[in-house]
């Protein structure tokens, strides 16, 4: 920064430099937490869908073993119902057995048909539930390699931190201690931004006019000048 001849805004210049870097990389540091969130909500979703999948297909293939529970019933009454032929004396007897072994038989064809339409419902249940199986692996694996790509950002972006804040304190510990403290003072005031550029006249903080006169005397770095409007330290750097 040879365009800055006055050692001690030349060192401003350097901190607020730091500084911004810091603040990008806290900022930074701060969403990554929430962006793998937002991947855990997006596996956690397919969780639900599988665990709803496997629900309907246990549902269905429970429906399944009780209706085959019921046809051995109903095949067990018609097997009974025709052994007591042999034992009929009148007519009526044999017709009203009759009756009984239609009906019988007509619970036994009505709970295979069923389980015919049961058995077809649950192939489909079980391709659905492969499918999620499927889906969930795949975002299992998603979320498990963005997990660990942003947490190994995440140390190298704390890594880095340290490199610059104590890059910082070298700085700070050649600065007179009202200046620091000024600066201090004005990067709490103003959001993080305590030194700023002067453009074509403009203060970049707070995009108000420079006067000619002190736009002249900030082109020359030689002082420590403040904003009139927002007070924050000024300088120029050529193009």
């Amino acid at each position: 920064m040879e365009f800055i001849p006055n050692e001690q805004l030349r060192f401003l210049v350097q901190i607020q430099e730091k500084d911004s870097r810091i603040l990008e990389i806290a900022e930074k540091q701060k969403i990554l937490p929430d962006i793998i969130a937002s991947l855990r909500v997006i596996l956690e979703r397919e969780e639900v869908n599988l665990s709803e999948a496997v629900t309907d297909h246990d549902n269905a293939s429970k429906e399944r073993r009780d209706l085959e529970g019921r046809l051995k019933d109903a095949e067990e009454k018609v097997r009974k119902l025709k052994g007591r032929i042999s034992e009929i004396k009148t007519n009526k007897e044999y017709q009203a057995l009759l009756k009984e072994i239609e009906l019988a038989g007509q619970e036994k064809s009505d709970i295979e048909e069923k389980i015919l339409i049961l058995m077809e419902k649950i192939d489909v249940l079980n391709a659905v539930r492969t499918d999620k199986e499927r889906i969930v692996a795949e975002e299992e694996r998603k979320f498990k390699e963005e997990k660990e790509k942003i947490e190994k950002e995440f140390q190298q972006l704390s890594e880095r931190l340290k490199e610059i804040e104590s890059q910082k304190s070298v700085i700070v510990s050649q600065i007179d201690s009202k200046v620091i403290s000024e600066y201090n003072r004005l990067i709490s005031a103003r959001r993080g931004l305590a030194v700023v550029l002067v453009k074509n006249e403009f203060c970049q903080g707070c995009h108000m006019r420079i006067p000619p006169q002190i736009s002249t005397e900030i082109r020359k770095n030689d002082n420590i000048i403040h904003c009139l409007s927002c007070q924050r330290v000024l300088y120029w750097k050529p193009d």
